[in-house]
């Protein structure tokens, strides 16, 4: 009668120690996106990079992320639309945009107050060739 009980005293000092060293901020350092808010390109030319919005929500422990990107246009910046992003083995964050001629390829490099966004045009139509341009981007 002794063992059983001395075995389940085991059994919820081990989870108890299991509890207590779980730690809520490491929870929220797992969903931390430094990568989020809106980022602009005050100096982008027709056609290139303008601006970047970067969304993320905490589900399960992981983060969720998603991203918009406009490029500058006339009379407005034309928006790709938000699609899910995700993170590389590298540490940049990534989203693919499809679209009617072409795909684009977006790879975000954080560099604290700045980011340098990658993009890589990749047309449908095999006679073109793939497009390539970045930008350094300010948060705003």
């Amino acid at each position: 009668m002794v063992i059983p009980f001395l075995n389940m005293l085991v059994a919820l000092a081990s989870i108890t120690v299991l509890l207590l060293t779980v730690d809520p901020a490491r929870a929220e350092d797992a969903c931390e996106v430094p990568e989020v808010g809106s980022w602009w390109n005050e100096h982008a030319r027709n056609k290139q990079v303008r601006r970047v919005e970067v969304e993320s929500v905490c589900e399960n422990e992981r983060p969720v992320i998603r991203m918009r990107v406009f490029t500058r246009c006339a009379p407005r910046d034309c928006k790709w639309g938000w699609q899910p992003a995700y993170r590389t083995r590298s540490g940049r964050l990534a989203a693919r945009f499809p679209g009617f001629f072409g795909a684009r390829s977006i790879e975000v490099i954080f560099m604290g107050k700045r980011i340098e966004v990658l993009v890589t045009i990749n047309p449908h139509d095999p006679r073109q060739t793939d497009d390539f341009h970045s930008a350094i981007l300010t948060r705003r």
